[in-house]
């Protein structure tokens, strides 16, 4: 490829190489999941904010045309916000695309990652509570010496 000093074309260098870094992401650790969310992110904030430029490009040029001498060029201005509309609609679709790979690493933490921090919590707290003798410290539950539940005895 020769470089001619296009911007568009390092911006779409740019996204071509996400594209490539999504595709070539394995999910065999949850490092690949978060990696995989990262990349549609970006994909999606890219993709957003160039389809949303574009349609306020195109709403721009479109609304330019002169019609008919008896309309003014206001049925253009209509039609333009019309064409321009869908391409908005996109880039609608683009950020959720975004939002979608970030909505599904907080599901995959909820779902997976805190129930495993959660049991090994859990299990922590049970290696450091055995049962069995122990001196000063009251049953659970018990009242334990008379008078120190705050109960007449």
């Amino acid at each position: 490829m020769s470089d001619d000093g296009d911007s568009g074309e390092k911006l779409g260098s740019n996204l071509s190489q996400l594209i490539q870094q999504l595709e070539k992401i394995e999910f065999t650790t949850d490092r690949d999941l978060y990696q995989y969310a990262r990349i549609l992110r970006a994909i999606g904030l890219e993709l957003h904010m160039r389809i949303a430029m574009d349609a306020d490009i195109v709403g721009a040029i479109l609304a330019q045309y002169k019609g008919k001498w008896w309309t003014f060029g206001a049925q253009s201005k209509v039609r333009a916000m019309l064409v321009a509309a869908h391409l908005k609609g996109g880039a609608s679709a683009a950020k959720v695309l975004g939002l979608s790979g970030v909505k599904m690493y907080a599901s995959f933490v909820r779902h997976f990652i805190q129930p495993e921090i959660e049991a090994e919590r859990k299990a922590r707290e049970g290696k450091a509570k055995k049962p069995g003798f122990s001196i000063g410290d009251k049953p659970k539950g018990a009242a334990g010496r008379p008078g120190e539940s705050g109960r007449a005895a």
